[in-house]
């Protein structure tokens, strides 16, 4: 090879490696952008169920918590993860809430969202299914 050929390999050599180093760069900044989707947990059902209801009382957590098998411990590991907020209430009842970063890392809201959007598209499917429109097609 020769040292013009040689000086112009490493040169498109650099190159190549200054593109990937832009390109390395926009995947980490992309990847800091995007939210991780995480599957279906107990943890996100039952904190989407407090986050529905807006707050819930100590006492109904600790029925679900006993319906799911899961210790009483886990409110706590909530709280310390900055998931739930916790309140006592004037006559000393024992109050939780979702933060707001727990709706933000764990989606919480778009299942209730979506779960209303797919009983939407039932109705009107079951209604299409019955129409005369539709009966055209069964009489073929």
């Amino acid at each position: 090879m020769t040292s013009a050929s040689s000086g112009q390999a490493h040169r498109y050599i650099r190159t190549i490696r200054r593109t990937l180093d832009r390109l390395e760069g926009l995947l980490r900044e992309l990847e800091a952008q995007e939210p991780e989707l995480r599957p279906a947990d107990s943890r996100s059902e039952l904190l989407e169920q407090v986050h529905v209801a807006g707050a819930m009382e100590q006492r109904r957590l600790f029925e679900l918590l006993d319906l799911r098998g899961i210790g009483h411990t886990w409110i706590g590991a909530q709280v310390s993860s900055e998931y739930l907020d916790l309140w006592r209430s004037a006559d000393s009842r024992t109050f939780y809430r979702v933060t707001d970063r727990a709706i933000r890392e764990l989606h919480l809201g778009q299942l209730a969202a979506s779960a209303s959007y797919a009983s939407l598209s039932e109705a009107a499917f079951g209604d299409d299914w019955q129409s005369e429109a539709d009966a055209v097609y069964d009489r073929l």
